[in-house]
Order: structure tokens, then C-alpha cells, then sequence
């Protein structure tokens, strides 16, 4: 039905003036007219009469234009109801169909989408990750379904808007996101459901479980759940192949169907880098899909393990909380050295040196003396005698009068180096004191306070554990012994002593960590993508003075396992990272390099991008989801054959299109009819003038 509100908008005039100062434009019009044209003329009194009506209306309209004056227009307009086919185009809706019935399914979906179009209402074809313009656009390649994200899209999409509802098609197969079934909507939702609900024969690998980094010279294990649908009974044969090379496999006979039967495989570890591991499960007759048969594993093998050395006076307490500690952080070694008890000099090297209580009154060992020379350290000074530790480390001295002090530890609040969990500080007031050292104190160098001593309740500014970065090692003194009772209390009061592990692991892990001093670094955000994301790069260059420096030209050489590569260049920013999409599933090797200082500065390093391959999982289609999906809408379930059933109950809702309005406000004089009307009447008036013998 034809709607008069095409035909109607809403004309108003403003100014930025008084609406008083419009008759005064009048008055000034006719003055300047009287002044002009009262006088006596060579032409006739009609003639007169039509030049003066030309001059008033042009007066008038100037000083008009001098209030600047606004239009306000408001056109109506009627809007459509919205409806959106919502159209599931990941990769499981064309493998549950062999290549000569599909191509009907997708014809029948540009007819629904024909019909509902006839039907007056404006559609809209959406996808799980965009919106197309046509059916035939769609291409159903995605690897991951989020219907979640699809639904909830489409309600923020059309906010406030005609939306009549959605025609959702979909096998229902949901296998990323929040579920969708629970999701409140504020439109309905009428489900056509495709695919086959009854499983089909099948072996599919479920997921790989396995550490993405792992320690050069370890094994590491690597478990495959494999689903199974119609082999009870059977063997199943898995292989694990390293460019295409068979490294193991194992056979399973298949106990439970649709369950998941696990295979477990200890892998060595070889080549520093990216390895790409396939798992495959030998085909077994009648499977209705090898696809799902294979996954690949990206797996980086890292140089050896952090090494630390703990070296004490004697045994302590203090020597076995540490022990433990590092011992249960991956990743990393620990060895003790007790003086005059450990035989066997200890296999380095190693990146920190623990000195518990040492060195003493007597001399260190050479080789000792030696590794303290050249690691990180953290001494523990205990409450004896400290001019030995006062020579060797680089920290703190102090000047001990033979006396020492119960101490408590406080935080340093503007401690920057690493940050500490500030919700577990409040355990630190149930920790025993420490017998500290007394006496005066000379920080060296640019030390940093971690930890100060507290007496009683009283806070001090003396340093109880201070840290120091040197331009080639690292090293921290605490001044005290028994931190074993801080780890004993909170574990008594706490079960688990999170406190404790959080302020020293950090600590070691801080100062067994090898600060990178080269002016020219790039790295990869991740070790490993899925192919649907952005690879993206971090580029760090720092000048002689090591200040971060920006818009160096970069070129960056990536190079696939097929050994093909494909140059990029860039600028490094401040503001955004350099980001390469749509690279194929492998593993790359990059070498970037820039010049800087007139030098030739360069960087290696290997990534991995992975297929996400959900889809081939299961491909048995969820209708009872997309019946949740739809009762919970307030709409229906249909099965993609009662299409026009479908549509039918959409048009049902009786949807009926909004009046709207749009309203634009602006200067009369930015019209150009307005500039010709001025033109005309100045050229008509001179004409006529002239024509009568005047100027």
C-alpha cells in the first residue's frame, strides 16, 4: 500500500538572530528603495513601479541573508521490516552432502532468500564472520562455528531497529564460543535445520594434547583422543609422522561406541625451533569422511633449562624451601653445594648462583670464586660476619657492629621491576621475623629496594632484600636468614604458601633470566596462529644510548617448508605492529634485518600457523540445539524442505513497516537557487535601466 509520507517533509525556518530583526530587514528594503526610486525618472511610472519592486525584494533579501538564516527539513520515510538469513557457512554444511546434491541445497537457499524479498521486507544474508550481498557469495569455508556470536551480532547490528526476526540455517553443529541455546534475543528466531542427524561411520581425531614448548634433550608426551562411531571392537591404528618421515604408532582395539579411546606417545625432542608433528589414524573401510583423519601438532623445542645453584655454608632449612621451590617451576634445574660436604664440583654453568651465607671467614673454592664472577647471584648474608659478602657483591655494604634484629618484611610500593600479586601482601603479617644483621648501610650503585625491614609494627627504610642490574649481571642480597618460617607459617595458615612462591620465584626467575642487550630485536607475538588470524610482529630497534627508536626501514624474509619466500618491508611504529594475513598452515622461518648506525643489523625466528579445523570433527547436525535456539526466541523449527513454512510463520508476525524521519538543518545561503534569484534580480534591474536611458 502506497504511504503518503513519501510525499510530505516538514519545513522550518531559525536564524541565529532575533525573528524581531526580519521586519527590520523590510524597513531597510523600503527605505533604500524610497531614496532611490522617489526621485524623478526618464521612465514611465509602471516602469518605476517594477524597478522598485526589483530593488526591495533585493534589499531585503541581503539584509535577510546578514540574520543567517538556518532551513530546517524533516523528510519522512518509511523503513522496511528487517529480515535476516542467517546462513551457517563453515565447512561441515557442503561435507555432509557429496558434490552432486549440494549445489541443490544452495539453490534452495537463494530461493528462500527470492521469497522472502517478494514478501516486501528488506533481507539481509549474513554469514558466521560477515555479511554478503548476495547467497550465491557465500562460500561455507569457515573451520569454526560460533552461533553465539552470529545471534548476538545480528541483535547488536539492528539495535533499535525494524527487525521483523531471523531465518537461521544450520546443521546446528556448535563447536566454538558460548553456547548459543541460553542467549536472550529481542527478535525471534525461525531455525531451518541441514545435514544429517544420524551419525555415520566414523573415526575422527577429538584434540591433540601437548606442551607447545618444550626443553632440548626431554621428552614430552603427546596424548590423541580419538572419537569413534561404529567400531566396537575393532583395531585402530594411529601414526605419528615428522616430515613425512613415520617417528611411532601404536594400535588400540576399540573398547565403547561413540566414546573417546586415548593414545599416549613419548616424543624426543631434536632440532632447536618450530617441529611439525602429523598424527594420522589409518583409514579404516566404510568411514564416511578421511578428512578428520589427520591433525598436525606445532611443537617449539626450546634451548636447555634455566640452571641455578644453590651454594650454603652448611645445611639449612633456608637451603630446602628454595630447593623446592625452583624445583617445581618448569623450565628449570637446580643443584646444592654445601662447603665440606659436597664432594663433586657441581656441572655448570649455570645462570644464578644462590650464596647462602657465603662466602664466609675462609676463602671461596676457585671455581666457585670464579662462577660468582661470572653469573648472577643473590646472596643471604645471615647475621654473622659480612665483610666477605660486603667485597664481593655489587649491591649493598654494610658496616655490622656484631649486633642483629627481628625483622618483618615490607613491600617496597614503588618497586617496578617485576610486580608481586598486592591480594596475598596481607599473609606477610602473620610471617615470623628474620634475625637480620645490625649496623649502617651504603647502597652501591642504582640499587633497588624490593623488600624493607620492619620492626614490630614500625616501617623502616632499611633494606631487608635490594637488587641491582648491572650492565652485564644481575644480583640481589637479602640481609637475613629462615625465610623456611615464612614458607612453614603461610602453609600452615594457608595450605599453600602462594606469598612465599611469589615473591621469590619472581625473584629467581628475574635474576636467572638473561636481559637481551641487542640493539635490533623483532619476535612474533605467539609461537603459533590458527590460519584465520593475523601474524603479527614486534619490532624493537634502540640507539647507541639504548633508547627505543622508531621509522627504520625493516625487510623481513619469510620462508615455508616448501622452501618458497616471499619478501616484506616496513617502518617499525610506536603505535601498531607490522601484521601479515592469510598465510597457508606450516611452519615459517623469518629473518629481519635493518640497518642502524650505518651497520647491518639482523634476527632470526620460526612460527607456526595451524589449521583450525573444528569442522571436521563431528558432522552429525544438532537440530535439537537449533529447536532450543529457536523456543527460547520465541520463534519455530523447520527442516530445510518446509522452507515456505518458515517464511509463512515469519509473515505471520504480520510485520509492518516504521515511519521514520530525517531531519537536516541548513544555511539558506549555501543554496544555489538562492545566489541565481540575487543575479537575476541585480541583471534585470540593471537591463531595464539601461534600456530606459539611466544608469
Amino acid at each position: 500500500m502506497f504511504n503518503l509520507a513519501f510525499l510530505f517533509s516538514k519545513l522550518s525556518l531559525q536564524t541565529e538572530f532575533s525573528l524581531w530583526f526580519i521586519p527590520l530587514c523590510f524597513l531597510v528594503g523600503a527605505a533604500f528603495t524610497y531614496l532611490l526610486y522617489s526621485k524623478k525618472t526618464p521612465w514611465s511610472k509602471s516602469t518605476n513601479r517594477i524597478l522598485t519592486g526589483f530593488r526591495f525584494v533585493l534589499i531585503t533579501l541581503i539584509c535577510f541573508l546578514l540574520l543567517g538564516p538556518l532551513l530546517n527539513q524533516i523528510n519522512f520515510f518509511d523503513e522496511k521490516p528487517i529480515v535476516v538469513l542467517a546462513v551457517d557457512d563453515s565447512a561441515s554444511i557442503p561435507d555432509a552432502y557429496d558434490s552432486t546434491s549440494f549445489p541443490a541445497i544452495k539453490a534452495q537457499i537463494e530461493t528462500i532468500a527470492t521469497q522472502l524479498e517478494r514478501s516486501g521486507v528488506d533481507v539481509k544474508v549474513r554469514g558466521t564472520e560477515k555479511y554478503y550481498d548476495n547467497v550465491s557469495d557465500i562460500t561455507f569455508s569457515q573451520q569454526a562455528t560460533n552461533l553465539h556470536s552470529l545471534l548476538k551480532g545480528i541483535r547488536q547490528d539492528f539495535e533499535q531497529q525494524n527487525l521483523a526476526g531471523t531465518i537461521l540455517i544450520s546443521d546446528g553443529i556448535h563447536n566454538y564460543g558460548s553456547s548459543p541455546q541460553f542467549l536472550t534475543l529481542n527478535y525471534p528466531v525461525f531455525s531451518l535445520g541441514i545435514g544429517d542427524t544420524i551419525p555415520s561411520r566414523d573415526l575422527s581425531i577429538k584434540r591433540i594434547n601437548y606442551n607447545k614448548v618444550v626443553y632440548q634433550g626431554n621428552q614430552f608426551p603427546l596424548v590423541v583422543d580419538i572419537y569413534n562411531n561404529g567400531y566396537v571392537g575393532e583395531d585402530v591404528r594411529v601414526e605419528v609422522r615428522k616430515k613425512g618421515t613415520l617417528v611411532t604408532s601404536q594400535s588400540l582395539n576399540i573398547k565403547g561406541d561413540q566414546q573417546v579411546n586415548s593414545f599416549e606417545f613419548i616424543l624426543d625432542t631434536e632440532t632447536l625451533g618450530v617441529e611439525t608433528y602429523s598424527i594420522s589414524i589409518v583409514p579404516k573401510d566404510g568411514e564416511s569422511s578421511v578428512v578428520n583423519n589427520t591433525r598436525r601438532a606445532f611443537i617449539e623445542t626450546v634451548d636447555s633449562k634455566q640452571k641455578v645453584l644453590i651454594a650454603a655454608a652448611a645445611p639449612h632449612p633456608d637451603v630446602k624451601a628454595l630447593k623446592s621451590l625452583i624445583e617445581s617451576k618448569d623450565g628449570t634445574e637446580v643443584q646444592v653445594y654445601l662447603e665440606g660436604i659436597t664432594a663433586d664440583i657441581p656441572e655448570g654453568p649455570f645462570d644464578l648462583a644462590i650464596m647462602h651465607q657465603l662466602p664466609g671467614i675462609t676463602d671461596l673454592p676457585v671455581w666457585l670464586n670464579n662462577l660468582i664472577n661470572q653469573t648472577n647471584t643473590w646472596y643471604i648474608t645471615g647475621a654473622g660476619s659480612l665483610n666477605s659478602i660486603n667485597s664481593k657483591n655489587p649491591v649493598i655494604s654494610y658496616q655490622n657492629f656484631g649486633q642483629s634484629d627481628l625483622v618483618g618484611a615490607n613491600l617496597n610500593p614503588n618497586f617496578e621491576l617485576f610486580s608481586v600479586d598486592e591480594s596475598l601482601l596481607n599473609r606477610a603479617i602473620d610471617y615470623p621475623p628474620l634475625r637480620a644483621p645490625y649496623g649502617e648501610f651504603t647502597l652501591k650503585n642504582n640499587a633497588n629496594i624490593y623488600l624493607y625491614q620492619k620492626i614490630g609494627s614500625v616501617e623502616t627504610n632499611r633494606p631487608l632484600l635490594s637488587i641491582y642490574n648491572g650492565d652485564e649481571r644481575k644480583s640481589a642480597v637479602l640481609s637475613g636468614s629462615g625465610i623456611w618460617k615464612w614458607k612453614l607459617q603461610e602453609s600452615g595458615f594457608y595450605e599453600t604458601p602462594d606469598l612465599f612462591n611469589e615473591l621469590f620465584g619472581k625473584l629467581i626467575q628475574y635474576l636467572a633470566t638473561k636481559d637481551d642487550k641487542r640493539n635490533f630485536r623483532v619476535n612474533t607475538t605467539a609461537e603459533s596462529y590458527f590460519e584465520s588470524e593475523s601474524v603479527e610482529f614486534i619490532s624493537e630497534v634502540y640507539n647507541e644510548l639504548f633508547e627505543r627508536v622508531y621509522d627504520y626501514n625493516i625487510d623481513l624474509h619469510l620462508t615455508n617448508s616448501e622452501n618458497e619466500t616471499v619478501e616484506y618491508n616496513y617502518v617499525n611504529s610506536p603505535s601498531e605492529n607490522f601484521k601479515i594475513n592469510g598465510l597457508k598452515p606450516g611452519v615459517y622461518n623469518y629473518t629481519a634485518s635493518t640497518r642502524l648506525a650505518g651497520q647491518l643489523e639482523s634476527i632470526s625466528g620460526t612460527f607456526a600457523v595451524q589449521k583450525l579445523a573444528l569442522e571436521d570433527v563431528d558432522l552429525t547436525a544438532n537440530f535439537q540445539l537449533l529447536r532450543n535456539i529457536s523456543n527460547n526466541s520465541g520463534g519455530q523449527f523447520f527442516s530445510i524442505t518446509e522452507s515456505e513454512q518458515a517464511i509463512d510463520a515469519l509473515e505471520a508476525l504480520n510485520p509492518k513497516p516504521l515511519v521514520r524521519s530525517n531531519e537536516r538543518l541548513s544555511p539558506i545561503i549555501n543554496n544555489t537557487w538562492l545566489l541565481v534569484l540575487l543575479i537575476l534580480l541585480l541583471s534585470t534591474e540593471w537591463f531595464m535601466r539601461k534600456y530606459h536611458g539611466s544608469y
